[in-house]
Order: structure tokens, then C-alpha cells, then sequence
């Protein structure tokens, strides 16, 4: 694989790391750092999955790439949806996860 077919999909898990933690730890939950790190990544990359296949996300995720313009309008987009999805799994995982102590 080149650069520029992994790259939308590490900027979706990134996105979405840095959001499932951020939600993750206001919950104080999600099974510490590794573990909303790792829940968030796949909610990012699962986001961009999902607004690749399907059209109402596509749609709504069309909307973030007009924020810019120039060429970094596509990785602000992907960032954005990552992070929505890394912070959807990253709340989930908050409330569900929970240390036994």
C-alpha cells in the first residue's frame, strides 16, 4: 500500500482515539488508556467505513470538508468523522466498561 491509501485511514483512527479517550475518561471508564485508545481507534475507522458505504453518512460527512478549503479539506473531514465515531464508542465503552474496584 502507498501513503496515500493508508492515510485517510490513520487520520480516521487517530481522530477517533483522541476522541474515544477524551469521552472515555469523562465517563471514567472504557478500561483505562490503552482501552479507550484502541475502543476510539475502531470507532473512527468504522465511522469512515460507514460514510464510505453508506449514502445518508456520506452526505453529512460531505458537510465537514467544506469547513477549509485547499487540499487539507479532506483530512479535516476524515479527522472530524473519526472523531464523532471514535467518540460514540468511546461513550459507550465508558458506561459498559467499568473497573471492578
Amino acid at each position: 500500500m502507498d501513503m496515500a491509501t493508508i492515510l485517510p485511514w490513520v487520520v480516521l483512527a487517530v481522530g477517533g482515539a483522541v476522541a474515544g479517550n477524551i469521552l472515555g475518561a469523562l465517563t471514567r471508564g472504557g478500561g483505562g488508556v490503552a482501552g479507550r485508545t484502541i475502543i476510539g481507534a475502531i470507532g473512527g475507522v468504522a465511522a469512515g467505513y460507514a460514510a464510505m458505504s453508506l449514502p445518508a453518512v456520506q452526505d453529512v460527512a460531505a458537510n465537514w470538508s467544506a469547513l477549509i478549503e485547499g487540499e487539507n479539506a479532506v483530512h479535516l473531514a476524515n479527522g472530524i468523522t473519526g472523531a464523532i465515531g471514535g467518540a460514540v464508542l468511546g461513550l459507550i465503552g465508558g458506561l459498559l466498561i467499568r473497573s471492578r474496584g
